[in-house]
Parts: C-alpha cells; sequence; structure tokens
C-alpha cells in the first residue's frame, strides 16, 4: 500500500513538473515597456502628424502623434519651424533631453490645439501604464496663461473615456476631477536651467488598457484677449502593451489534457 501511494506521489510530481516545463514558453509574461524617446526618433519641423515604430517586438508603426485644432496659431522658436523635437525646454532634466516643443501665439483665449496620440491596432488587448510629462507648464503676468484641459485616454473597445493620474509642480495648478480635469499656470519659470521643472505636469492612466490619449493646449482664464507667444514641451512617451495568450495555447490545451488523462489513468491502473 505504502508503495502504491509512493507511486502516486512521484507520479504526481512528474505530472506538475511537466507541465510545468511544457506551459513555460506559453505562459511567460510578454509585457515589456515601450518608450517613445524624442532623442532617438525625427519630426519634420512643422508637419502636424507623425507616426513611429519603437517596439522591438512587433513589425510596424506603434504610436501616432497628431496635432490638430487652431495649427495655424504656431510661432517659430529657437530658429525652427513648430512643432519640432528640440531641447530648448529642458523640464529640469540633467543631462538636457529632447521634446516635442509646442510654441504659440494665440489670437485668443478660446484658440488652442489638441495632441492625440494613438496606439497600433496590433496591440489588440491595448496598452497600460501610460506616462509622459509636459515641460513649462506656467503663467506671465499680461502676456500668457498656459492651460491643459480634456486630458482623457480611450478605453481598448472604444466606448469609455479613462481619467489620468496627474501631478502639477509649484508653477501650475490642478482643479476638477475625474474627465473634468484642468492644468492652469500659476507662475512663471525658466526654460531652461535651475527651476525650469518647476512647470512640468506629468500625465498617467495607470493599469487601464487604452488605444489612445488626448489632450488640449490653450491659455487660461486670466490671460489677455490677445495672448503673447507661450509654449510646453511634450517629453518622452512610456506604455506598456498588454500581453496576449499565445496563439499556440488554443492547439497545445488538447494536448495537454490528452496527457493530463493518460497520466491519471496509469496512476489508477498502479493503484489497483
Amino acid at each position: 500500500m505504502t508503495g502504491a501511494i509512493g507511486n502516486n506521489s512521484i507520479m504526481s510530481f512528474s505530472l506538475r513538473l511537466f507541465l510545468s516545463l511544457l506551459l513555460t514558453p506559453f505562459l511567460v509574461s510578454a509585457a515589456h515597456a515601450i518608450t517613445l524617446d524624442w532623442d532617438t526618433v525625427t519630426w519634420t519641423p512643422g508637419s502636424l502628424s507623425n507616426s513611429y515604430d519603437v517596439d522591438p517586438t512587433k513589425p510596424g508603426n506603434d504610436i501616432s502623434v497628431n496635432i490638430t485644432g487652431d495649427t495655424g496659431q504656431f510661432a517659430p522658436k529657437g530658429g525652427s519651424t513648430i512643432p519640432a523635437i528640440m531641447n530648448i525646454i529642458e523640464g529640469g532634466l540633467t543631462p538636457v533631453q529632447n521634446a516635442l516643443v509646442l510654441h504659440l501665439d494665440l489670437a485668443n483665449q478660446s484658440q488652442f490645439v489638441t495632441v492625440t496620440v494613438n496606439f497600433s491596432a496590433s496591440y489588440t488587448l491595448g496598452v497600460n501604464n501610460v506616462s509622459f510629462t509636459i515641460f513649462d507648464v506656467d503663467f506671465a503676468s499680461s502676456a500668457f496663461q498656459d492651460q491643459l484641459s480634456s486630458i482623457t485616454a480611450l478605453s481598448i473597445d472604444g466606448t469609455t473615456l479613462v481619467a489620468p493620474t496627474i501631478t502639477t509642480s509649484s508653477g501650475n495648478s490642478l482643479s476638477g476631477s475625474g474627465l473634468n480635469q484642468i492644468v492652469t499656470g500659476l507662475n512663471n519659470n525658466p526654460d531652461t536651467g535651475a527651476g525650469s521643472d518647476s512647470g512640468n505636469v506629468t500625465i498617467s492612466f495607470g493599469a487601464t488598457a487604452i488605444k489612445s490619449f488626448t489632450f488640449t493646449y490653450g491659455s487660461g482664464a486670466t490671460a489677455p484677449a490677445d495672448p503673447s507667444t507661450q509654449g510646453i514641451a511634450l517629453h518622452d512617451i512610456t506604455f506598456t502593451p498588454v500581453p496576449e495568450l499565445n496563439p499556440a495555447w488554443s492547439g497545445l490545451a488538447a494536448c495537454l489534457v490528452a496527457i493530463g488523462l493518460a497520466f491519471r489513468h496509469h496512476a489508477n491502473v498502479r493503484r489497483k
């Protein structure tokens, strides 16, 4: 009797070990963080839409950045047509890094531009852990007042808006809640050097799977009727593709069931 129990235990352990080794290649998480790093890509100055292949595990473009709205109000900055990838707004980073600069000369408080970032449809389960920082959201009395609004993401099924988590700095403030959060510049801060991080705003969408996000950049209520030039910079965008079940699993499952039944049958025969 003891021998039968021992044999059954060995058989059970062997089954678990076999299944573990067999399943490992299929169940190991494929989650991996991806970054759209402005230091490694290009953007034709003045263009309003660009797509990038940043995921080495997947062919084709993975992320696209599109700018709409009052785009005729973009104004040159640092000798470049805008939008452009530049390092003239530093966000307190050392060493200095590139970011996508948006520099506007709005004609009135009601004008704005909207930035929309779409993730590839080949991420069938969407992406999560989306995070990015916007530099230099600030305020200069009698000149301009930066404001970010309509900051939302779209769920993977395209039916639900997702609210962000927003972290501000000393140069700006957060009002509203959920889908109605607004970041408004409070103080003027330098574009470069010490204190250039006081206008930073970090936006993230956490564990929720999304297919895109958007935000609007314009003027706050304290801005002049005809604001002077104003600018922000969109720094690197990080995201994690939601892991998908390896397609080979469906065929493997039937084989595993058959193997498991065979082990059980063998154990029952030995028990008798």
